[in-house]
C-alpha cells in the first residue's frame, strides 16, 4: 500500500472521527432546567459500554436553542482510543427521535483523537484539530459500533460505522494536524490546512477540498554503498563506527486537493472483525471518483527535490480481502527490517507486496510537469499517465516530453516512452529468483509486458572530439503476444532513424560515408515474425537493415512444420527443433549511394577513373559467376544479376527454395557451401535505378 494511500487513509480517519464526536455527544435533547441531568445521563451510557467519559460542565442557551459542554474526555474500554474536546456548542437543536438527533450547527473546539495499541499498529496515532464546524448535522445520539474498538481496524472500523450513520452538509475543519509513529519507527507527521467536506450521507461524502497538505515521512534505510556522495562526505572520520545504513526524512507540500465521489463502504468491508469475507470483499469498491490536485513537491533529506503541477487520479477501488490486517502488519514489519531481510523474508516481502498491489485499482492515474533535481542534475517529463490497473496488471504506462541535464551540462530528451500490459504479478515471479534469474526463468519477462515504444530520444554521444554530438533515436517499438506458451508466437520489432557520429575507425561501410565526407550516419532496423497455428509455419518477414545514402538489405523467410509445443516453452523450443524444415528465402539489397562512393574511392586509391576500375570489378564478376555456372546450374542466373548489379547498382533480389524437404538443424549444423548448393534452388534479378 503506498504512502500516499495511506495518508489518504488517515486523512478519512480524521475527518471520520470528528464526525464522531458529533454521534458521542448526540445528547441534544435539552431543556431549560435539566440540561446537566441530561448531559450526565448520556455520559452515563458511555459509562455503561465500558469507556471512561467525563465532561466539567454543561450550559444552555435559550435564546439560540443551543447547548455548551466543556472539558469532554472519553476513553476507550481497553485504553487504546482516547477523546478529549475543550468546547462543544451546538445551535438549534430539536428533540431526539428515535434515539437520533439533529441540530443546524454544531462546533468543537480542543479535539484531540489518541490512538494506540492494535488500533495503531502497536504504536501511536494522534490528531489534533483547533476548530471543526459541522453544518445540519443529524446522526445517533451515541456511539452505534462501542464494542467493536478492538483490534488493529478496532478504531477505523467505529469511526466508519459511525459516518455510515450520520448526514451533514458540511464539515468545516480550518487545519488538522495528525502524527502516526509505528513501532520502532519513525514518525508520519501530515497537516491538512482550511478542509471541506461536503454532502457527508451514511459512509458518501460528495467532495472534499483541502487548500494545503504538508507532512513529512521517513525514508527506507539505504545500505551505505547507495548512499550518494554527499552523504559519504558527512560521514564519520577515521576511528568512528561504520554506519551499515542511513536513514533520511522526506517534506512535501501538496496546494490544493479536490476529491469526488466517496465511497466508505469499502474501507468498513476491510474492518470486518475476523477479516473481510463475502462476495463484495473479492471484488473491487470504489472509494473515490476523481482526485484533482494542484502543485505538488517534495525534498529528500542528502536526496533530490520532485514536484509536479498537477497531479490525477480517477476511480480508486480496493479489494477489501487483499487488505487484512496480517498482511498489512507483515508488509510493515518487513518494510521497517528492510534491507536486512533474509531471503526468505525478501520472498514474503516481495508476495504481501504483489497482494496489496493487486488489491488496488484506477482507471487514470496522471502526473504533469513532474521534475526532479539533484546536486545539479535536472529532469522533467510533461506527462506521466498509467491506465487501468486492476488484478496487479496496468493496462499501459506512458511518459511524455522527457528531459535531463546533468551536472555536467550534458543534454538528453526523448519525446515519448511506453509500455503496455505491465504485469506485476509476473514481475514478482521474476522479482522471487533468490539468485540472478536463469536463462529459464527470464522467459518470464514475455509476460511482464507485452510491448515498448520509444521516440525522439537524444542522448549526448560523449567520446572524443564528437562529445557534444548528439546520438538520436527516430522509433524504437517492440511488441510481441500469442497464447500458446512462455514464449511469444509473433513478433514485431522496429529501429527506425537511429543516427549519430561516424568516424574512419568504425569500419564498413562507415568508412566509405567518412572518406566522402559524412559525419553522421542513420540506421533502421525492423522484424516481423508470426506464427500460423493451421499451416504451422512461422513467417519471418520482413527482417530489414538500412544504413540512410548506403544500402538497404530486406529478408524473407518461412520455417515449416513448427509444431505448437515450440512456443511453450524454453525446453519445448528446443525439443521442436528437430521437426523443423527450413522453407524459402529472399534477400533484397538495394544500392542508396554506397555503390558509387565505393568506386569512386577504390578507383581514386588506384589512380584510375571510376569507369575504368568499375569495368574490372565487372570483369571479374563475370569471370566468378561462369566459375559458379560449372558447379550449379542455377548460378547462372545469380552470376548474371550479380553483374547486371555492380555495372549499374539498382536493387538485386536472390531468391532460394527448398528442392525438398530440408531439416533445419541439419542445414544450420552444416559448414559445407555445397550443401546448401544441393538443397535449395536459386534465383536473382537485377534492376536499375
Amino acid at each position: 500500500m503506498s504512502r500516499k494511500f495511506g495518508l489518504r487513509i488517515a486523512g478519512a480517519i480524521g475527518l471520520v472521527a470528528v464526525l464522531c464526536v458529533a454521534g458521542w455527544y448526540g445528547f441534544l435533547a435539552w431543556s431549560r432546567t435539566k440540561v446537566r441531568a441530561e448531559v450526565d445521563a448520556v455520559f452515563a451510557g458511555i459509562r455503561d459500554t465500558g469507556a471512561k467519559a467525563s465532561f466539567t460542565d454543561a450550559t444552555f442557551d435559550p435564546k439560540e436553542m443551543g447547548i455548551t459542554v466543556t472539558g469532554i474526555s472519553i476513553l476507550s474500554p481497553d485504553g487504546a482510543a482516547r477523546v478529549k474536546v475543550d468546547r462543544l456548542s451546538a445551535r438549534g437543536g430539536e428533540r431526539p427521535n428515535d434515539r437520533r438527533v439533529a441540530v443546524d450547527a454544531l462546533d468543537l473546539d480542543g479535539v484531540e483523537i489518541a490512538l494506540t495499541g492494535e488500533a495503531a499498529a502497536g504504536g501511536t496515532i494522534t490528531y489534533t484539530l483547533p476548530q471543526v464546524m459541522i453544518d445540519r448535522y443529524n446522526g445517533p445520539m451515541t456511539l452505534v459500533a462501542a464494542g467493536e474498538g478492538n483490534g488493529p481496524f478496532g478504531a477505523l472500523r467505529v469511526a466508519l460505522r459511525q459516518l455510515a450513520a450520520t448526514t451533514a452538509a458540511k464539515v468545516t475543519i480550518p487545519e488538522a494536524r495528525g502524527r502516526i509513529t509505528p513501532a520502532g519507527a519513525a514518525p508520519t507527521e501530515f497537516t491538512y490546512r482550511n478542509l471541506a467536506a461536503e454532502g457527508v450521507n451514511a459512509g458518501l461524502i460528495r467532495s472534499m477540498v483541502v487548500d494545503t497538505i504538508t507532512f513529512a515521512f521517513p525514508l527506507p534505510l539505504l545500505p551505505q554503498a547507495q548512499i550518494g556522495d554527499s552523504a559519504k562526505d558527512a560521514q564519520p572520520g577515521a576511528g568512528a563506527a561504520p554506519d551499515k545504513t542511513a536513514a533520511s526524512r522526506a517534506t512535501a507540500q501538496i496546494d490544493g486537493y479536490v476529491a469526488a465521489q466517496i465511497d466508505t463502504a469499502p474501507l468498513l468491508l476491510m474492518t470486518q472483525p475476523g477479516g473481510p469475507s463475502g462476495k463484495a470483499a473479492e471484488t473491487y469498491g470504489r472509494i473515490v471518483g476523481k482526485v484533482v490536485t494542484g502543485p505538488y513537491k517534495m525534498t529528500q533529506e542528502n536526496g533530490p527535490t520532485q514536484g509536479a503541477q498537477s497531479i490525477l487520479l480517477e476511480n480508486m477501488a480496493i479489494r477489501p480481502a487483499s487488505f487484512d490486517a496480517q498482511r498489512i502488519a507483515t508488509f510493515e514489519a518487513l518494510g521497517r527490517k528492510a534491507p536486512d531481510l533474509s531471503p526468505e523474508e525478501s520472498r514474503r516481502f516481495i508476495e504481501v507486496t504483489r497482494d496489496l498491489a493487486g488489491g488496488l485499482a484506477f482507471t487514470t492515474y496522471a502526473i504533469t510537469n513532474a521534475t526532479s533535481e539533484q546536486q545539479g542534475a535536472k529532469g522533467k517529463v510533461a506527462t506521466v499517465r498509467l491506465e487501468g490497473l486492476a488484478n496487479g496488471v496496468l493496462d499501459g504506462a506512458t511518459f511524455e516530453g522527457v528531459e535531463g541535464v546533468t551536472p555536467g551540462g550534458g543534454a538528453a530528451k526523448m519525446a515519448r516512452f511506453a509500455v503496455r500490459q505491465l504485469d506485476f504479478n509476473q514481475l514478482t515471479r521474476l522479482a522471487a529468483e533468490a539468485d540472478a534469474p536463469s536463462p529459464l526463468s527470464a522467459l518470464v519477462l514475455f509476460k511482464v509486458f507485452s510491448g515498448v515504444e520509444m521516440k525522439g530520444l537524444e542522448v549526448p554521444y560523449g567520446e572524443g572530439p564528437q562529445s557534444n554530438e548528439p546520438v538520436k533515436i527516430g522509433t524504437f517499438a517492440l511488441s510481441w503476444g500469442g497464447s500458446l506458451g512462455a514464449l511469444p508466437s509473433y513478433l514485431d520489432f522496429t529501429l527506425a532513424d537511429v543516427s549519430g557520429p561516424i568516424n574512419a575507425d568504425d569500419g564498413e561501410p562507415f568508412t566509405y560515408l567518412v572518406g566522402a565526407g559524412i559525419t553522421r550516419a542513420t540506421i533502421s532496423m525492423g522484424l516481423k515474425a508470426a506464427y500460423d497455428i493451421n499451416d504451422r509455419t512461422l513467417t519471418i518477414a520482413p527482417v530489414t537493415t538500412e544504413v540512410k545514402d548506403a544500402f538497404r538489405v530486406n529478408l524473407e523467410s518461412t520455417l515449416a512444420d513448427v509444431p505448437d509445443a515450440a512456443f511453450t516453452d524454453a525446453a519445448g523450443f528446443i525439443s521442436a527443433l528437430p521437426a523443423v524444415a527450413a522453407g524459402p528465402v529472399k534477400v533484397t539489397l538495394t544500392d542508396l549511394g554506397l555503390a558509387k562512393l565505393i568506386f569512386a574511392q577504390m578507383a581514386a586509391a588506384a589512380g584510375v577513373s571510376e569507369d575504368e576500375y568499375r569495368n574490372e570489378v565487372v570483369a571479374l564478376a563475370e569471370g566468378f559467376a561462369a566459375e559458379l555456372k560449372a558447379v550449379s546450374p542455377d548460378a547462372e542466373s545469380v552470376g548474371e544479376a550479380v553483374v547486371a548489379f555492380l555495372r549499374k547498382p539498382g536493387t538485386l533480389t536472390v531468391t532460394a527454395t527448398p528442392k525438398g524437404r530440408v531439416p533445419l538443424l541439419a542445414l544450420a549444423g552444416s559448414d559445407d557451401p555445397s550443401v546448401v548448393l544441393e538443397a535449395f534452388r536459386f534465383s536473382a534479378t537485377a534492376t536499375a535505378p
